[in-house]
């Protein structure tokens, strides 16, 4: 599995590279393909803010975490991370005994505009993988965000969101 740290500032130094490389290799003993993980490392004035993401079985697993030591901070979010993975884990295996294994469908690519407006600040693209409803709420758990966008299987493309009372809503196009 490939460990990608990223630092914005460059001050990190090799040993933490190495603590932090160490720590996040523990992590692919819960997937069968894991293709790599990146770190991205920010220094405030008096903490350390660390974000990991993991890319494995076409699952992306994300936590982050804030500590005045890296170390600590890097341990926090490697439990973290841990804990996802095992209920992650868990969930996929109740979810293949109920309804046995199936290969995933192919994943296609989506291709967007390049051609924006002043007010886009950011611009992402990513692979829309054909999914069950079930998969995307996982899937947006996982990452630790308020929507997911995600092609339904058999339909569209659908936006699972969390609702400011807690519940989750979806978007459908059609």
């Amino acid at each position: 599995m490939e460990v990608l740290v990223r630092n914005a500032e460059g001050n990190l130094s090799l040993k933490d590279r190495e603590y932090a490389s160490l720590k996040l290799g523990r992590l692919d003993r819960y997937f069968n393909t894991a293709e790599r993980v990146e770190m991205v490392h920010r220094e405030d004035r008096r903490a350390h803010r660390v974000e990991i993401t993991v890319f494995a079985d076409g699952f992306a697993v994300r936590g982050e975490e804030t500590d005045a030591d890296i170390h600590a901070a890097i341990d926090r979010v490697s439990d973290k991370l841990e804990s996802r993975l095992k209920r992650l884990k868990g969930r996929l295996r109740d979810s293949h005994r109920k309804r046995g294994h199936q290969p995933p469908p192919a994943v296609e690519a989506i291709d967007l505009d390049e051609e924006a407006g002043p007010t886009i600040s950011e611009r992402k693209s990513f692979v829309l993988k054909p999914m069950s409803l079930e998969e995307a709420t996982l899937q947006m758990e996982m990452l630790g965000h308020d929507f997911f966008l995600f092609r339904e299987e058999g339909t569209g493309v659908g936006v699972l969101y969390r609702r400011r009372d807690g519940r989750l809503g979806l978007i459908e196009a059609t």
